[in-house]
């Protein structure tokens, strides 16, 4: 068999395992939407199934146009065989008790919120949410700058606390939906506005995943909590995304210090659409990179792009020579210099491609098997277990990240993520209430 017909069959492998949880969700005699190993699996297969045959069909950007020289095929069809191993690896982390037991082994939530604790803790939060944006504004100079330079304002360093510090906006409207969809007092109009200032602040952030954190959040609270959520509302999302990219493509282009990565110049058209998508979702690009060119750009790390997790906390403005805490900023001037070579952008390496620059293979798996355990106990724990408002509170916040985890880099992804829920775990303890009911969700 040709290099070329290799990788056919390398993709086609890859499609057939990420099919295997839906087929199981289709056998199951009620199957939950949200149920995260479904959109991981699509997550994966858009990364390694669609994406490939994008770059195979049309040409990469990163790759150059198919058929690819010799070593550069030969890493693209190994990075296809490890995605294939490591998500077998992931279903058997996701589908094993091991999620199950660590769900039992966290803490116990409040089911319910105290709505008189929220009547005085709902403004505080959101005000202190809306001062910290104007902060963040304020720290690149003003709005038209902040509007105009978002390639400065996406990969500039020092400005984590205030990005963590705003996301209080979105926590105090999480919060109050949560807590008017189990009150017969609704309050959906005032919802409603600020539901349309958070896509707003998401928008003029450049970042596309800043902008569906509040869809996503009401659609899995009202999912969860109204079961008013059916399938065709999903693929209505889903062209919703779908027309996003050009939007933001556009809008993120047009800032006058851009110099990252431009995607293809088309004049309209079902191919338009396709690489405004396909520019977003490089996985096998990346990994391919990182198998071709490792260990010659970078030696294996052995845990080292990690480390700075552990520094994490200590702001920029105390310790101006902190290190680069997330390795895709690392991974975009080394791996893929020629494209954003001093531009600061952060390049996804992916999770499996960071874990083969630091473990190789072993490293691949093991990572791998630690996912699917993970987001495993996180669903379990929160709607299996302790299901009420306060859960749906947190896990329409993380939900996003359940299944958007394999593009991630490691060290950034968790100090991010620990920092979150802590301060959504303490939210919920200090607003919460705990009632003796029967909190395992039996619906959705």
């Amino acid at each position: 068999m040709d290099s070329l017909g290799l990788t056919y069959a390398l993709i086609g492998a890859v499609a057939v395992v990420c099919l295997v949880p839906f087929f199981l969700m289709l056998c199951a005699k009620k199957a939950d939407l949200f149920e995260p190993v479904g959109w991981a699996s699509a997550y994966f297969l858009l990364l390694f199934v669609l994406r490939p045959l994008y770059d195979v069909t049309l040409g990469s950007e990163f790759l150059g146009e198919a058929p690819f020289d010799q070593a550069t095929g030969d890493a693209f069809n190994l990075g296809l065989i490890y995605a294939l191993l490591s998500f077998c690896v992931f279903m058997v982390g996701y589908y094993s008790n091991l999620g199950v037991l660590f769900a039992r082994v966290f803490p116990r939530l409040p089911v319910e919120w105290n709505g008189g604790r929220i009547k005085i803790a709902w403004p505080l939060i959101l005000g202190f949410g809306f001062i910290s944006y104007v902060l963040l504004v304020n720290f690149f100079g003003g709005w038209t700058y902040y509007i105009e330079h978002k390639q400065e304002t996406l990969t500039a360093p020092g400005q984590g606390y205030f990005l963590l510090s705003t996301s209080m906006i979105l926590i105090a409207f999480a919060m109050k939906l949560t807590c008017s969809l189990e009150s017969p007092k609704r309050g959906y109009a005032v919802l409603g506005l600020f539901f349309l200032i958070l896509l707003l602040i998401g928008f003029f952030s450049g970042s596309k995943g800043l902008f569906l954190m509040p869809v996503m959040v009401v659609v899995v609270a009202v999912y969860y909590m109204k079961n008013g959520i059916r399938f065709r509302h999903l693929l209505y999302l889903l062209a919703f995304i779908l027309f996003l990219f050009p939007v933001f493509n556009t809008y993120r282009n047009y800032s006058a210090d851009d110099q990252g990565q431009v995607v293809s110049d088309n004049k309209g058209g079902a191919r338009f659409l396709i690489e405004h998508g396909m520019s977003r979702f490089y996985g096998i690009d990346s990994l391919t990179l990182v198998v071709r060119d490792t260990p010659m750009v970078m030696d294996y790390q052995l845990g080292e792009t990690i480390l700075p997790l552990f520094v994490a906390w200590i702001p920029r403005q105390l310790w101006e020579d902190k290190p680069t805490i997330s390795f895709g900023k690392i991974f975009a001037e080394t791996y893929m210099g020629d494209f954003f070579s001093g531009t600061g952008t952060s390049a996804s390496p992916t999770l499996l491609g960071e874990a083969y620059l630091n473990w190789h293979i072993p490293g691949m798996l093991l990572v791998a098997l630690f996912g699917g355990v993970i987001i495993r106990s996180f669903y379990v724990w929160l709607i299996q277990l302790n299901f009420g408002a306060p859960a749906v509170f947190i896990y329409s916040q993380f939900f996003l990240y359940l299944f958007m985890f394999w593009e991630v880099s490691i060290a950034g992804f968790l100090a991010e993520r620990i920092a979150s829920l802590s301060i959504l775990m303490a939210i919920v303890f200090a607003l919460g209430r705990c009632v003796e009911i029967d909190n395992k969700k039996n619906g959705g």
